[in-house]
Protein backbone atom coordinates (compact mmCIF):
# COMPACT_ATOMS: atom_id res chain seq x y z
CA UNK A 1 0.00 0.00 0.00
CA UNK A 2 1.56 3.38 -1.05
CA UNK A 3 1.13 6.59 0.72
CA UNK A 4 -0.95 8.43 -1.90
CA UNK A 5 -3.05 4.92 -1.62
CA UNK A 6 -3.57 5.05 2.57
CA UNK A 7 -4.15 8.72 1.99
CA UNK A 8 -6.95 8.24 -0.59
CA UNK A 9 -8.62 5.27 1.65
CA UNK A 10 -8.72 7.79 4.43
CA UNK A 11 -10.30 10.65 2.45
CA UNK A 12 -12.74 8.44 1.35
CA UNK A 13 -13.56 6.88 4.94
CA UNK A 14 -13.40 10.59 5.98
CA UNK A 15 -16.20 11.71 3.44
CA UNK A 16 -18.43 8.55 4.44
CA UNK A 17 -18.46 9.96 8.45
CA UNK A 18 -19.22 13.10 7.26
CA UNK A 19 -22.25 11.49 4.83
CA UNK A 20 -23.16 9.56 8.13
CA UNK A 21 -22.55 12.55 10.72
CA UNK A 22 -24.94 14.94 8.47
CA UNK A 23 -27.57 12.49 8.48
CA UNK A 24 -27.23 12.47 12.25
CA UNK A 25 -27.30 15.66 12.22
CA UNK A 26 -30.60 16.49 10.18
CA UNK A 27 -32.18 13.52 11.73
CA UNK A 28 -32.01 15.05 15.39
CA UNK A 29 -33.14 18.62 13.65
CA UNK A 30 -36.42 16.71 13.17
CA UNK A 31 -37.17 16.08 15.99
CA UNK A 32 -35.88 19.85 17.63
CA UNK A 33 -37.43 23.07 17.92
CA UNK A 34 -36.25 26.69 17.85
CA UNK A 35 -32.85 27.45 18.66
CA UNK A 36 -31.98 23.95 19.39
CA UNK A 37 -33.20 23.34 15.61
CA UNK A 38 -31.60 25.84 14.27
CA UNK A 39 -28.36 24.50 16.26
CA UNK A 40 -28.49 21.45 14.62
CA UNK A 41 -28.76 23.00 11.17
CA UNK A 42 -26.07 24.96 11.72
CA UNK A 43 -24.24 22.06 12.63
CA UNK A 44 -25.22 20.31 9.22
CA UNK A 45 -24.05 23.27 7.44
CA UNK A 46 -20.48 23.27 8.92
CA UNK A 47 -20.51 19.26 8.32
CA UNK A 48 -21.16 20.58 4.71
CA UNK A 49 -18.26 22.95 4.64
CA UNK A 50 -15.56 20.41 5.75
CA UNK A 51 -17.41 17.59 3.60
CA UNK A 52 -17.08 20.08 0.35
CA UNK A 53 -13.14 20.39 1.54
CA UNK A 54 -12.62 16.37 1.27
CA UNK A 55 -14.80 16.17 -1.89
CA UNK A 56 -11.84 19.01 -3.29
CA UNK A 57 -8.98 17.40 -2.11
CA UNK A 58 -10.39 13.97 -3.57
CA UNK A 59 -10.80 15.89 -6.55
CA UNK A 60 -6.99 16.39 -7.04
Amino acid sequence: MTHTHDHEQTLEHTEELLRCAIATAYASADNLQGLNRDVALAVVHLIHQVKASVDKLMAR
